[in-house]
């Protein structure tokens, strides 16, 4: 498995990301929230036990915080993306610019279990932001639009027009809770931690809040107590990486956050119905039940 900061190819808040086979699984970690769209090929977004297929012509965005993905390559022999790398306050600045030259408003009436289950959402895009992410494609074959934060600022704020004036749903609740920045740091600070020899007291320090407060607040955006969440992300991590390194099990525990191997093993065979070892000797890959769901 390849592990990786997604942003430390370039500090530019657009980049193009152009492949010619196969990644495999890589786990990766973003501080901004990442809205992207896949010119070419596919991606699968692996969470929980599902794996999800993001086909070409579609917009998604992914939360700050861990992911696992695999790009695809497609008939044209490539897997390309344009992603935007945006925080909090940048979000809060575009939308709060929108509002004050044009006078739009910026809600959503969309609610779904998706938007509050998973840190990431897609859905196919309609021609105006398809012919959007063309233009970005040409705009970054000139390199101009990297190096232009004018140019950025107002293309990010195109974006965003396009997706408010587009049908509400996950994708534009999503682009809401991203601007954020409370919560960014609330679940960033989460995510820099979630496979370190933590406790949950320690997290609530912190993050400034008492225990009680913590676990409030933790529920409400994660839709789950603590240390289940933390938990189940450890051993989804676990998963992944038993299929798609060759790490000792002993380490790939160690890796995921589990100081104890027997207690790790235990979690795993609970929550997968098999052990780690059995787990890997099945004659399966990665993307093997990808394809069902998407």
């Amino acid at each position: 498995m390849t592990i990786e900061n997604v942003e430390s190819a370039s500090t530019a808040d657009v980049v193009k990301v152009t492949e010619k086979e196969n990644s495999g699984v890589r786990a990766s970690f973003i501080s901004r929230t990442a809205i992207g769209y896949i010119l070419s090929g596919r991606k699968y977004i692996h969470h929980n036990d599902l794996c999800y297929a993001i086909d070409e012509g579609s917009i998604f965005i992914l939360d700050s915080g861990h992911h696992y993905e695999e790009n695809i390559v497609g008939s044209n022999g490539r897997f390309e993306q344009i992603v935007f790398y945006i925080s909090s306050a940048q979000l809060q600045q575009a939308l709060f610019s929108l509002h004050l030259n044009y006078g739009l408003s910026f809600t959503s009436q969309h609610r779904c279990p998706l938007c509050m289950s998973r840190d990431f959402v897609f859905e196919k895009a309609g021609n105006a932001l398809r012919n959007f992410f063309v233009g970005i494609d040409l705009s970054l074959r000139s390199s101009g639009l990297l190096h232009n934060d004018i140019g950025q600022r107002l293309k990010l704020g195109e974006l965003l027009y396009l997706i408010f004036t587009a049908n509400d749903g996950c994708i534009r609740r999503k682009v809401l809770r991203a601007s954020d920045t409370v919560l960014e740091q609330f679940v960033c600070t989460i995510y820099q931690n979630i496979y370190n020899d933590i406790s949950i007291e320690m997290l609530a320090t912190m993050t400034n809040r008492s225990l009680t407060s913590f676990k409030k607040e933790f529920k409400r955006i994660f839709n789950a107590p603590p240390h289940r969440w933390i938990i189940a992300r450890r051993l989804d991590r676990a998963r992944i990486m038993l299929i798609s390194t060759s790490l000792t099990i002993s380490e790939i525990g160690g890796e995921c956050g589990f100081t104890n191997i027997s207690h790790f093993i235990k979690l795993f065979k609970q929550r997968f119905h098999t052990t780690p070892a059995s787990f890997r000797s099945r004659d399966i890959s990665a993307t093997d039940n990808c394809s069902a769901v998407g």
